[in-house]
């Protein structure tokens, strides 16, 4: 193995040597990345059968010759890396969001334009209406976003008001056109009603999960800014999705923080501890 070490960034010349330490720093990160989110998303079986592969291409090229790695093995370790990198492309794309300066500046812009007690305003006015809706048991939708699609956007019917409780109650008023479907709450307006957002294809939910919360889980998937809100029609408990992850059982203490990192209230920081470490 020595032999082999010392002869892979030996006896070549510049380029070749250049070529294999780029090739070796760049699997050596995209693995890290595999591995990283792995374990996010509690799929370490992936990660021993990746270890597996990686040893035996290894093996194989000692057996091969000493001096340099195969063609063959080559290809086969960028093929392996780049389906890790597809399997967790989109927790990547979350990831490279939440940390993106667009996003900060447009919660500052935001912050700057209303000020915090218009913003406050609003949550409590959420607040209020989402208590009030699992008194009665009446199911609801509600997306708080930095930004929304316009497909989704317009899918429903473009409100653009202020957001005030009775509006959201009379929206979501059994039998009426818009009941059914979302209202969609960004800018600190309501933006659009009764919009249809993606379903989650997740199978591993609680058997109670209808169809506004297999909404309300994909579209906190598909858009990590945004966080969804539950109030279910049969039970009257109240949810919150965001980033894909889901809590229960809501007072209106834990509604409330929740409604104040979603309208960019909390910073960061206070964020990671509501929804735990991001995946």
């Amino acid at each position: 193995m020595q032999d082999f070490l010392k002869n892979m960034f030996t006896n070549v010349d510049v380029k070749e040597l250049v070529a294999r330490i780029v090739f070796v720093i760049a699997l050596t990160f995209v693995f890290y990345l595999f591995f990283y989110y792995a374990k996010k998303r509690n799929l370490q079986l992936y990660t021993y059968i990746v270890v597996g592969v990686v040893a035996v291409l290894f093996v194989l090229s000692f057996l091969m010759g000493a001096r340099e790695l195969r063609f063959e093995v080559y290809i086969a370790l960028m093929l392996l890396a780049g389906l890790g990198l597809m399997l967790f492309i989109s927790d990547i794309n979350r990831h490279i969001f939440r940390l993106s300066l667009k996003r900060k500046a447009f919660r500052d812009s935001l912050a700057d334009h209303y000020g915090s007690e218009d913003l406050s305003k609003s949550v409590g006015e959420i607040v209020k209406s989402c208590l009030r809706l699992s008194k009665t048991d009446t199911g609801a939708l509600i997306v708080i976003a930095d930004h929304m699609s316009d497909e989704i956007l317009d899918s429903g019917i473009k409100i653009n008001s202020e957001i005030t409780a009775e509006l959201i109650e009379t929206l979501f008023f059994p039998k009426t056109p818009l009941h059914d479907g979302a209202v969609i709450i960004t800018a600190n307006r309501v933006a659009s009603a009764g919009c249809y957002l993606p379903l989650t294809q997740a199978q591993n939910l609680p058997r109670e999960f209808g169809t506004r919360h297999r909404a309300a889980i994909g579209v906190s998937a598909a858009f990590p800014d945004c966080t969804a809100i539950v109030v279910s029609e049969e039970t009257g408990i109240i949810s919150a999705m965001h980033d894909g992850k889901i809590k229960r059982y809501l007072d209106s203490r834990q509604l409330q923080d929740i409604l104040d990192c979603a309208m960019g209230l909390a910073d960061e920081s206070a964020e990671e501890r509501l929804w735990g470490e991001n995946k």
